[in-house]
């Protein structure tokens, strides 16, 4: 009878230390899942200004839950009287903001800026001076985006629009881009393909958690922000519409170690009409800081060819006797 009490009383310690194992890790999953839908808002240290470069501070809302968001309109003075306005707006990774990158997105600003395109840097919701909402890795932020883009067109005037992003950016910028007209071109640097199948096997990079239970961090988000579903977040299918009318850039860093190489190369084979650079170091998002030169005159030289599809055409002047 002893026996049988001690069994019992054993296997009911074991049972309740069981689901509290579980209570605990189930509560550490949507912790992390809070913390990394809330990261730390980083400030900007600086300005166009320091640059060189005049600019005009802008507050826009996103077109579907009227976040506020904020920005910079750098202005191009080199705007042909027979080429289209050009502009380009930057889109930046998770966690960072338009300026604070492992770069200076300031410096690359100012050489798109002497190319003669005008320049938009803004923040996305959760970021810099953007308002606070939660992080969804490309899910609302691509909305944030399409609102930067409805606003250089309709306030701006510019109908020719090409977007530059890195990381959640990058991916963000080829969802944006394949749903906008006005986006005739988009460089992605160092995008997830599929934002599902990489919580699976590489969210533990940024939440330092083990593989398994990283992946439930990514779900735990859905439940934390009801608009967010990881299905959404596909830029691998977004890169279909990318044909040889509207350019795809792809840089990847063969050394990434957040974001895998890999990701980009399976991006490319879903876009026609793509182009993909693998530079052989560089970490994540580091490439223009490793290649600066080669990085500006490679975007540049896409730029450029992608947008003389839609230069309008000078036709000769033929005269009859």
């Amino acid at each position: 009878m002893g026996n049988t009490f001690s069994l019992k009383k054993w296997l009911l310690i074991v049972l309740t230390t069981l689901m509290a194992v579980v209570v605990l890790l189930a509560a550490l999953t949507v912790f992390i899942g809070y913390k990394v839908t809330n990261p730390t808002i980083r400030l900007l240290h600086t300005n166009p200004h320091n640059v060189g470069l005049d600019y005009e501070d802008v507050l826009f809302s996103n077109i579907v839950d009227n976040i506020s968001l904020s920005g910079w309109w750098i202005p191009s003075d080199q705007q042909s009287l027979f080429q289209n306005e050009k502009a380009v707006i930057f889109s930046h990774g998770y966690g960072y903001n338009r300026t604070e990158m492992p770069f200076s997105s300031l410096e690359l600003a100012a050489a798109m800026h002497e190319a003669g395109y005008h320049v938009f840097m803004f923040d996305f919701r959760n970021s810099g001076m953007s308002e606070k909402a939660p992080t969804t890795f490309g899910g609302n932020e691509k909305n944030d985006l399409l609102s930067a883009i409805r606003y250089v067109h309709d306030q701006k005037g510019v109908e020719n629009i090409a977007l530059v992003g890195w990381s959640m950016g990058a991916a963000t910028s080829i969802m944006a881009g394949a749903e906008a007209d006005e986006v005739k071109a988009v460089v992605a640097d160092s995008p997830f393909s599929d934002l599902n199948e990489y919580a699976k096997n590489s969210f533990h990079y940024w939440t330092g958690l083990p593989k398994s239970l990283a992946a439930g961090t990514a779900r735990a988000v859905e439940a934390i922000v009801p608009t967010f579903n990881l299905e959404d977040v596909r830029p691998i299918y977004a890169a279909t519409q990318y044909n040889q009318e509207k350019g795809l850039f792809l840089i990847h860093s063969r050394k990434d170690g957040a974001i895998p190489y890999t990701e980009s190369e399976a991006i490319h084979s879903h876009a026609a009409g793509s182009e993909l650079w693998l530079p052989e170091k560089g970490g994540h998002i580091r490439s223009y800081f490793h290649y600066k030169a080669e990085y500006e005159e490679r975007v540049l030289n896409f730029l450029d060819r992608t947008f003389k599809k839609y230069e309008p055409q000078i036709v000769e002047a033929r005269y009859f006797t």
